[in-house]
């Protein structure tokens, strides 16, 4: 990495907030968001599928983690360099680019026949999401008026993770019910993929080009010195939050066809909706409640949730599964939720696709990275071993995230009592 962080480095200019040109745009809002969900649902759609690859292709764990592992090396080779692109040219071309690419993935996928084709498709899975995810999510913030930003930033909270968990349920159902379970689930998502990369054409840019384009292709995060304190706060809560999500997606297929014997495609991805969904309904019910709160709230309930977890694996229960996922969802909703919204509160409105992305970048490593080290383990430690050793990562992390915040809390005591001894 050339630049460990890029902070604000373009002059004071670029730290106001640009002045409004448009009004609401609620086309380009629509737009926006329709654009996003479909991003998140792709992403989700093939992981109800990697048990049948791997009885389909005789693929080991370790193949379904590298299958697995590609879309994270797309997502953030693609954050790291192009995550700010949309801040120079536009949202509009990015965000075309990204579904289009999304919409290459599912024809992929769907014509896969081997190992090679997973690997490449999830590559491309990964792109369009590094181009969309920070992109999109700026959009609804340029075409929202200003006093709802806070609700914008709960809706980019909530929106990808209930979009995910909806892309691994349809494509369950599908992969049960579907005479082509290969094909279908792919076809559904490559549809709307299409029209909305068509759609994308018609949005309109919030504020005018920069320069710098070609710099920001440099890899580095984009931090803002406005939000740097309240980014690395909250970085503890968004890797907590998301590394659940990685075990869910990544290996708990695996987990709850041989630990928990559920045979049913549908009912397995049910489990990862429980936890997305809640995450998402998490965030809307915690929208009046500070950041910080949410934050801690969240850790604590995913310490909860992998406990509970590791407890339905080592005794075989579905029921207490499908509780852990509704606990464990409290806290991902409620840890990225918080995190996003620490951030999103002092965004400087030139730098919201390249800082967005820096957070997509953060959470996607603690997504993608355990899950990889999880399918190297499996092999020498069992399954049952490593979902016990996951759970313990995360609980770890947990700690992590309520430590930050606790010496968060501290340091703004610290200051503000500084500041009233001075007056």
């Amino acid at each position: 990495m050339a630049q460990p962080i890029r902070a604000s480095e373009a002059g004071p200019s670029d730290l106001t907030p640009t002045p409004a040109i448009y009004t609401a745009d609620r086309r380009g809002f629509f737009i926006a968001a329709v654009g996003l969900a479909l991003l998140a649902a792709h992403s989700g759609a093939p992981s109800p599928l990697f048990p049948l690859y791997a009885e389909q292709w005789g693929l080991t764990p370790l193949a379904i983690s590298t299958v697995f592992a590609a879309y994270i090396l797309g997502l953030i080779t693609t954050l790291l360099t192009a995550g700010g692109l949309s801040d120079h040219i536009g949202r509009r071309p990015v965000a075309m680019a990204a579904l289009f690419v999304a919409a290459a993935s599912m024809a992929v996928l769907a014509l896969a026949d081997g190992f090679g084709d997973l690997v490449a498709a999830r590559v491309l899975q990964g792109v369009a999401s590094g181009l969309g995810f920070g992109t999109l999510g700026a959009a609804l913030l340029d075409y929202s008026p200003a006093w709802k930003h806070a609700r914008v930033a709960m809706i980019n909270g909530a929106l990808p993770p209930a979009s995910l968990g909806l892309g691994a349920l349809l494509s369950g159902v599908l992969v049960e019910f579907s005479s082509h379970p290969f094909q279908v689930p792919y076809i559904v998502v490559f549809i709307p993929l299409l029209l909305a990369c068509a759609a994308a054409a018609f949005l309109k840019e919030k504020h005018p080009r920069r320069a710098g384009m070609l710099r920001s292709l440099v890899p580095a995060l984009m931090i803002p010195r406005e939000v740097r304190d309240r980014f690395f706060t909250a970085v503890g809560a968004l890797c907590a939050s998301w590394a659940l999500v990685g075990l869910y997606l990544g290996i708990g297929p695996n987990v709850s066809k041989t630990l928990l014997n559920i045979a049913s495609p549908s009912l397995g991805a049910l489990a990862i909706f429980a936890l997305t969904g809640t995450g998402a309904l998490t965030g809307l019910l915690s929208f009046r409640i500070k950041s910080e709160k949410v934050m801690a709230t969240g850790a604590v309930a995913l310490i909860l949730g992998v406990a509970a977890i590791a407890a339905a694996v080592a005794m075989e229960s579905t029921w207490i599964f499908f509780a852990a996922s509704i606990i464990g969802g409290i806290g991902f909703g409620a840890g990225f939720q918080g995190g996003l919204r620490s951030v999103l509160e002092l965004l400087p409105a030139r730098q919201r696709g390249g800082t967005l992305s820096s957070v997509y970048l953060v959470s996607y490593l603690a997504f993608g990275i355990p899950t990889l080290v999880a399918g190297l383990l499996i092999p020498n430690f069992g399954l049952q071993n490593v979902v016990y050793g996951y759970a313990a990562l995360v609980v770890t992390l947990s700690l992590v995230a309520l430590a930050l915040l606790i010496g968060s809390r501290a340091k703004r005591i610290r200051l503000e009592a500084a500041a009233a001894s001075s007056r």
